[in-house]
C-alpha cells in the first residue's frame, strides 16, 4: 500500500509538473503570437492573443499593458483605462500602466487625476524623464512657468535624447523671456531632429522680435523648405512681409514697399492686406 500510495502521488506530481510547463509554453506563445500581430498592424489578431493570454494567465501584466495600448489605438479609450487599471491592481508600482493612466486622464482634460498619476510615478522612480514631462506640461498649461521650467529641465536631465523635451523647455524659457535659454533648448531640439519645424519657427520669432527680421525669414524660409504647406511658417512670412512693407512705406521706399507686398502674395494668395495695398500702390 506504501509503494501504491507512493507512485499515486509521484503521478500526480509528474502531472502537475507538466501541466505548468505545458501553461507556461501556452502563454508565451500568445505572448508572440500577439507581439507578431501588433508589430504587422495586425490590431484585432493582438487583442484576440492578448485577451487569450490573460484568460489563462489573469495576473500577467505585459498582456494587460498591451491590450491597454491596443484599445487606445482602436479609440476604446475606456477598455484601455480598464485594463491599465487592472494593471495598477497586480502591481501598484508599474509605472507603464500609471503614465498611462496620466495619459488617458490628460485627455478627459482631468489635469489633477493626471498630476496625481504622474507624481505617483515620480515617487517610484525619481529618474522617469516622461512623468517630468508631463508634469512640466501641466505646469505650462496652468500658467506656472518657473515650475514648469523646473519639472521639463528634470526632464531633459533624466533623457536628453528627446526633441520634444527641448522643445517644451525652450518654450518655457520663451514664456517668461529667457532668450538665451529658450535659442538654447531649441537649438538642441533641432540637433536631435533637423526637421522639427515648431523649434525652428520659434527661433523665427526670437530674432522677429529683437528686430532681426532678415534672419527671422530665413528661419520661417527653412520651415517651408521642409513643408511647404507649414500654416505658422506661411502666416509668419505674410506678417513679417506686411510689416517690413510698412517700414518702407513710412521711410518713403514706395517701390520697395511694393515688392514686400508682391511677396506677401506669392506665399500668401488671399492676404487682403497686400491686395488693398498693392491695388493703391501698385503703380510704384
Amino acid at each position: 500500500m506504501r509503494i501504491r500510495g507512493r507512485v499515486v502521488i509521484f503521478a500526480v506530481l509528474v502531472f502537475f509538473c507538466w501541466s505548468g510547463v505545458a501553461l507556461a509554453a501556452d502563454v508565451n506563445d500568445l505572448l508572440f503570437r500577439g507581439a507578431d500581430f501588433h508589430y504587422k498592424g495586425k490590431l484585432d489578431e493582438a487583442i484576440a492573443s492578448f485577451q487569450a493570454t490573460v484568460r489563462v494567465d489573469p495576473g500577467n501584466e505585459y498582456a494587460h499593458n498591451q491590450l491597454g495600448i491596443l484599445y487606445a489605438k482602436k479609440e476604446r479609450f475606456n477598455d484601455a483605462f480598464r485594463e491599465f487599471s487592472r494593471v495598477v491592481q497586480i502591481d501598484h508600482r508599474n509605472t507603464y500602466a500609471l503614465l498611462w493612466l496620466g495619459i488617458l486622464y490628460l485627455r478627459q482634460n482631468d489635469l489633477n487625476n493626471a498630476f496625481e498619476k504622474f507624481q505617483e510615478i515620480i515617487r517610484i522612480d525619481p529618474n522617469n524623464a516622461d512623468a517630468y514631462y508631463y508634469l512640466g506640461a501641466i505646469y505650462n498649461f496652468r500658467h506656472n512657468p518657473a515650475k514648469a521650467i523646473e519639472y521639463l529641465k528634470k526632464a531633459r536631465d533624466a533623457d536628453s535624447g528627446e526633441a520634444d523635451t527641448h522643445y517644451r523647455l525652450g518654450k518655457a524659457f520663451h514664456n517668461v523671456d529667457m532668450i538665451y535659454n529658450a535659442l538654447l533648448e531649441y537649438d538642441r531640439a533641432l540637433r536631435l531632429k533637423p526637421s522639427y519645424t515648431a523649434a525652428i519657427n520659434e527661433t523665427g520669432w526670437i530674432y522677429y522680435n529683437h528686430g532681426n527680421y532678415e534672419q527671422a525669414v530665413k528661419e520661417w524660409k527653412k520651415t517651408l523648405k521642409i513643408n511647404s504647406r507649414d500654416r505658422d511658417a506661411i502666416f509668419n512670412l505674410a506678417k513679417a512681409y506686411n510689416d517690413l512693407a510698412w517700414k518702407a512705406l513710412s521711410s518713403g521706399d514706395k517701390k520697395k514697399a511694393v515688392r514686400y507686398w508682391k511677396k506677401t502674395l506669392a506665399i500668401n494668395p488671399s492676404n487682403k492686406a497686400a491686395k488693398y495695398n498693392l491695388k493703391k500702390y501698385g503703380k510704384y
